[in-house]
């Protein structure tokens, strides 16, 4: 009888002790299952981590779409890396990043790399903006026509400012690798180089000191970088620098805006895209679903950008 307690009392230590040694290790084994998981691979379209690669012109935007998207998907992460337009390219081809957000599609050689991977990146509009120039209020030229920029890019422009005095204007980019820089060449003067009076300045920051500084300089810049008219840096730069009118004759001009952007009447409109290489069952998928949503695009249409795709607006006429 002796002997049966104390074997009962002898399993019920083993059994106390399988408890309280392997429970715990279970547990811990278990909470060591995504230990091994890359968040960038392994993810869904509200969760995980992603890379995405974009033009500098498109800073402020793609911070406030990040920041608003991750908010809202607490285990989502976006993050964000600022590029020249050809590093952009280089990283989405070689897989360094799933997704990227610049102003233009890719171009022919560019597919033609991608195909040679079996790639066929899936992409979606998010919202117009434009190529902006952009002087010191000092600076008495208010209008430029397309034939005066292309010579202003390619050569020298001499013309009468508004006081009818002879002006050699200075163009400035924002930078020699920028997509605005690959813009004016390709589509613009459709050239391989600059002329002589267009020097690049480092990014958009220094373009606009320069600009601010020195009357007789026309800076080229996204218009995306300035179309917040309540960010801090539009309130430090009123009254400091000028949008110039750009017109396709010398007749009608348009500035910069989401109505020129609309109808197209601005010459230097251009479509911003996401670009991605994943399913559609993705964390970039996710984040393309949310810019081209109704949030999404409601942030664009608030910075100042024409989003693709806006809400409709239903209006009842009561008849008394």
């Amino acid at each position: 009888m002796k002997s049966k307690l104390k074997f009962e009392g002898l399993n019920k230590k083993i059994s106390r002790f399988c408890f309280v040694f392997w429970v715990p290790c279970f547990v811990f084994l278990c909470g060591c299952d995504n230990y091994y998981k890359n968040d960038y691979v392994d993810n869904s379209p509200t969760s995980g981590k992603l890379k995405v690669y974009y033009s500098e012109g498109l800073k402020g935007h793609l911070e406030n779409q990040a920041y608003t998207f991750s908010s809202l998907y607490g285990n989502a992460e976006v993050e964000l890396f600022q590029a020249c337009e050809s590093e952009i390219i280089s990283n989405f081809l070689n897989d360094s990043c799933k997704a990227i957000v610049i102003s233009r599609l890719l171009g022919e050689q560019e597919a033609k790399a991608f195909d040679s991977k079996k790639l066929h990146p899936a992409y979606s509009p998010l919202a117009k903006s434009g190529v902006a120039l952009i002087t010191s209020v000092n600076t008495n030229i208010s209008k430029l026509t397309v034939e005066e920029i292309k010579k202003l890019l390619s050569a020298e422009l001499i013309m009468k400012d508004s006081l009818g005095n002879s002006i050699s204007p200075y163009a400035v980019l924002d930078n020699k690798c920028s997509s605005v820089s690959h813009y004016l060449l390709d589509s613009v003067i459709q050239q391989k180089q600059f002329g002589a009076k267009c020097f690049a300045a480092n990014s958009s920051d220094e373009l606009i000191k320069k600009i601010t500084e020195t009357p007789n300089q026309i800076g080229f810049v996204d218009f995306a970088w300035l179309s917040d008219e309540d960010s801090d840096l539009w309130k430090q730069l009123r009254g400091k620098i000028k949008f110039l009118a750009i017109g396709r004759i010398d007749s009608i001009y348009f500035a910069p805006n989401q109505s020129s952007f609309k109808t197209g009447e601005y010459p230097f409109t251009r479509t911003i895209y996401l670009l991605r290489r994943t399913d559609d069952f993705s964390l970039a998928k996710g984040f393309e679903s949310f810019m081209a949503g109704p949030k999404g695009q409601l942030t664009f249409l608030k910075q100042g950008l024409l989003p693709v795709r806006q809400s409709e607006r239903k209006i009842e006429v009561k008849m008394q």
